[in-house]
């Protein structure tokens, strides 16, 4: 299927500002002001015309037209959010992973007492007393390591006690071995846990195999009753990995609702270590279809007081009324780091095993300057092209290691999916102002 979407893919126009319905966006602070329709034609105008001509035109409107600034100071900050690899194998095989099957490339291997211990006493010895960190079991397939999550949290949880440091916990999985007490115990412990899926049965079979090329739905779905009973508990939610396969998301988002889930996020793939399953040109425009059909979707809901369980336009939502502008687009090298199985720190659990994300090691802790050149060169004030476009502070540049492995072939669909969301802004701010209320 081909679509042409013109109106909705977004080629970068002005650095300054932008303008979505009656709504205008400044790109360095991510303040966003409402407009009367003739100052929003008239400012769209001269966005159009070049940043010399918008310029004039936003000061007569009162408002600031800020230029990029100057790459900030980099500031390390103490490790707040740790991502554990504790297991580099994994039960499935899915061709698009990452962790090129859940080994990053490697010999299949698990992380041992002696590394999660080090790693945990690192995180709570960096956190001032009164704080709260927080760590993450990722894999591989880290159920693969249920022993090894259990003592750690069990020795976290004492470590975290003494010093008065309060720590919570996440887990993401596959789904297959999850199994009654283990949901007891994430529900004991608060857990939020992500259950990866990419739809329906046909779908998900399809690109989430087993190594023995047998889907894997059905093993999910019989496993997720204890975790639904559990739901007052643990948060809960399901993550899509979007490929050319399954850019049928309403579709994707209904079947795995279907499932119990009351939250489900998708995620394009742009990276794949194996080649397989990464969007590429045309692919985009469908996922920005795609995308708005389901935050349309969404919407409707909303605004009948129902509940819907697309979280990605929610999520924008709430990030574009907090207006928090971005040098980066996450806390990776700042305030998050993983640990892989043999102790190496990297920027983040996608970066493990990839040398351009080393950050040291257990033996001698993160490697400050290591992140501080990382964090420095990663900043969306030296990114190209960047400078010159007005969503950088809200995606701060993307992520990281799909930007240094794949290049930045997404951006017109960010823009129109951020376009999209600034439009959805204005609406629901204007029909139901009180929802932005009950996020906070």
């Amino acid at each position: 299927m081909t679509v042409v979407l013109p109106d909705l893919m977004q080629k970068p126009v002005s650095g300054l500002a932008h303008v979505a319905d009656d709504l205008v966006l400044m790109a360095e602070t991510a303040a966003i002001f409402g407009l009367s329709d003739a100052q929003a034609t008239k400012l769209r105008a001269a966005l159009l015309a070049g940043d010399a001509a918008a310029a004039p035109e936003l000061a007569r409107l009162g408002l600031d037209a800020v230029p990029l600034g100057t790459p900030p100071d980099t500031e390390i900050h103490p490790v707040r959010a740790l991502a554990l690899t504790v297991s580099q194998t994994c039960n499935l095989a899915c061709g698009y992973c990452y962790a090129a099957g859940g080994s990053f490339g490697g010999a299949d291997t698990r992380m041992d007492w002696t590394v999660a211990k080090g790693a945990i006493d690192q995180l709570i010895d960096a956190t001032v007393p009164g704080g709260g960190v927080k760590i993450a079991f990722m894999g591989g397939e880290p159920m693969v390591a249920r022993d090894l999550i259990r003592k750690s949290v069990t020795y976290a949880n004492k470590r975290g006690a003494a010093r008065a440091i309060q720590v919570g916990y996440s887990l993401t999985t596959n789904g297959t071995l999850i199994f009654p007490e283990d949901a007891a115990f994430f529900a004991r412990h608060r857990f939020a846990v992500t259950v990866s899926l990419d739809g329906g049965k046909a779908v998900n079979d399809r690109l989430r195999p087993d190594r023995a090329g047998k889907g894997s739905f059905a093993r999910v779905a019989q496993r997720l009753a204890p975790l639904l009973a559990h739901r007052d508990r643990i948060s809960l939610g399901a993550r899509v990995t979007v490929t050319p396969q399954n850019l049928d998301l309403l579709q994707v988002v209904d079947d795995i609702a279907a499932l119990g889930f009351a939250s489900v996020g998708v995620s394009p793939m742009i990276s794949s270590p194996t080649g397989q399953g990464a969007l590429i040109g045309q692919d985009f425009a469908q996922l920005l279809a795609a995308m708005t059909a389901c935050g349309d979707a969404w919407m409707r809901a909303t605004l009948a007081g129902r509940s819907h369980p697309f979280a990605n336009l929610a999520t924008v939502l709430g990030e574009l009324h907090r207006g928090s502008p971005r040098s980066h687009g996450c806390g990776a090298a700042r305030d998050y780091l993983a640990v892989d199985a043999a102790g190496d720190y990297s920027a983040c659990h996608r970066f493990v095993k990839d040398p351009l994300g080393a950050m040291g090691d257990l033996e001698s802790g993160p490697d400050d300057v290591a992140r501080a050149a990382f964090l420095d060169a990663r900043t969306v004030e030296r990114q190209t092209p960047c400078q010159t476009c007005w969503a950088r502070r809200l995606c701060g540049g993307g992520c990281h290691q799909e930007v240094l492995h794949a290049g930045r072939p997404a951006c017109d669909f960010v823009r129109g999916w951020l376009d999209y969301g600034l439009r959805a802004y204005g609406r629901l701010s204007a029909a139901q102002p009180d929802w932005f209320d009950a996020q906070a």
